[in-house]
């Protein structure tokens, strides 16, 4: 069972525990703010998003870059 913080009146609260065989037991708890929800909320959302960018420009083709202009070109556009 979560621990009562008098402090955070409106803290969010959670426990797990995972048995393992006879012998081993994981417990975990979490206590957390409506602000920390929203910042956890945000941090995901942004992560997601640009995880999406990343994947667009990796599946675009390849663009080929214009040839660049032989050197004598080059002078003979200069004059």
């Amino acid at each position: 069972m979560a621990r009562h913080h008098p402090h955070q009146p409106n803290a969010q609260r959670a426990a797990f525990t995972l048995r393992l065989g006879k012998r081993s037991r994981v417990r975990a708890e979490l206590t957390m703010t409506p602000a920390g929800l929203l910042s956890v909320g945000a941090l995901v959302s942004s992560i997601l998003l640009s995880t999406a960018v990343i994947v667009r420009t990796a599946r675009r083709p390849a663009e080929v870059p214009p040839a660049l202009p032989d050197e004598g070109e080059t002078i003979e556009r200069l004059r």
